[in-house]
């Protein structure tokens, strides 16, 4: 019987190391956009180390994609992204789910300050530069063009900076970029604002709360608290009275002037539940587009069209909209 012990001991014991269970820190992606303000809010306020009782560690990349090759390389536990960049590492096998809206719409269509708009048929022949292949950007504007009957030749960028210094240098004519990007582009003179995302596709998609499946599994119950911090960071963003609070933490993290800090939220529409249906059309909408594209692909190659309903985990968002009302209180919200 102590042999059968001592050596069932080191079998349990490696079980357990196994799991991110004991996990010291939870590690999130970002990017540097106000789509992301909650998870900014959420390390400014200390929420996460007096709720999760874990700190949380950032890191920051330019887009989507490249955000997912890391998050599917397991870099991360959770990331802020745009619902189209993480269909494509869905597809080959990766175990991720969408468990949070972050936002919807937000991005708007740019132009040098001297391109005239008169109709959509203004665009033909121009070069609109946005985010990589992939992107909700990319997508919704390939989408968009290809609806339309435009041709437009799309070029792509790592980035809002090396999208900026395009725009300044006149090598293209109109750029696609989420907020607060359009502001800053007016403030410093290299474009002016022509069409928001909104009006190419109302209540489009766009940021979401991202978790690796491995993480949910092995640590279910920290994982509903983070939504719930998700979903009572986003509607204190959103209160009137928390706008400068606010504005000072967007200064910070995406070191942006006040006067363009003041805007938020722009046309960023901040929601949070993913059982929504008009958003889950929009997702399966996505989901259609990047299949067309060619962007979905399994380990083969072989192309894939995803289901919206099999990429969300709307039980966990259930789960903490449970506990919401005692973390408010914990936080003294309430």
């Amino acid at each position: 019987m102590k042999r059968l012990l001592i050596i069932i001991l080191p079998i349990l014991l490696l079980g357990c190391v196994g799991e991110r269970g004991a996990i010291e820190e939870i590690r999130v992606s970002h990017q540097p956009g106000w789509h992301h303000v909650a998870l900014f809010l959420i390390i400014e306020k200390g929420w996460d180390e007096k709720v999760l009782g874990k700190k949380i560690v950032t890191t920051s990349f330019p887009s989507g994609p490249s955000q997912m090759e890391a998050f599917a390389a397991k870099q991360h536990d959770i990331a802020y992204v745009g619902s189209a960049p993480p269909l494509s590492i869905i597809s080959r096998g990766f175990d991720a789910k969408i468990v949070a809206i972050a936002n919807v719409e937000g991005s708007s269509l740019v132009s040098i300050p001297e391109f005239e708009f008169k109709s959509i048929e203004s665009l033909n022949g121009k070069r609109i530069i946005t985010f990589p292949p992939g992107s909700v950007q990319w997508t919704i504007l390939s989408s968009w063009l290809k609806e339309k009957g435009i041709k437009a030749e799309i070029v792509t960028a790592a980035g809002t900076a090396e999208i900026r210094e395009a725009l300044k240098s006149k090598s293209v004519d109109l750029a696609f970029v989420p907020d607060p990007a359009p502001y800053v582009m007016v403030q410093d003179g290299s474009a002016k604002i022509v069409m928001h995302s909104r009006e190419m596709f109302q209540t489009h998609p766009c940021c979401v709360v991202l978790m690796n499946g491995d993480f949910v599994k092995n640590n279910r119950e920290l994982a509903v608290k983070f939504v719930a911090l998700h979903i009572i960071a986003s509607e204190y963003a959103l209160k009137d009275e928390n706008h400068e609070e606010i504005v000072k933490i967007l200064e910070k993290w995406l070191k942006i002037e006040k006067s363009v800090a003041d805007k938020f939220p722009g046309t960023t529409n901040l929601k949070t539940d993913p059982r929504d249906e008009t958003w889950l059309r929009g997702l399966q909408m996505l989901c259609d587009s990047q299949f067309e594209l060619g962007v979905t692909r399994d380990a083969d190659g072989k192309a894939v069209r995803l289901e919206a309903k099999n990429i969300v985990d709307s039980e966990l968002y259930s789960e903490a909209l449970k506990i919401v009302p005692q973390i408010k209180k914990q936080l003294g919200l309430e």
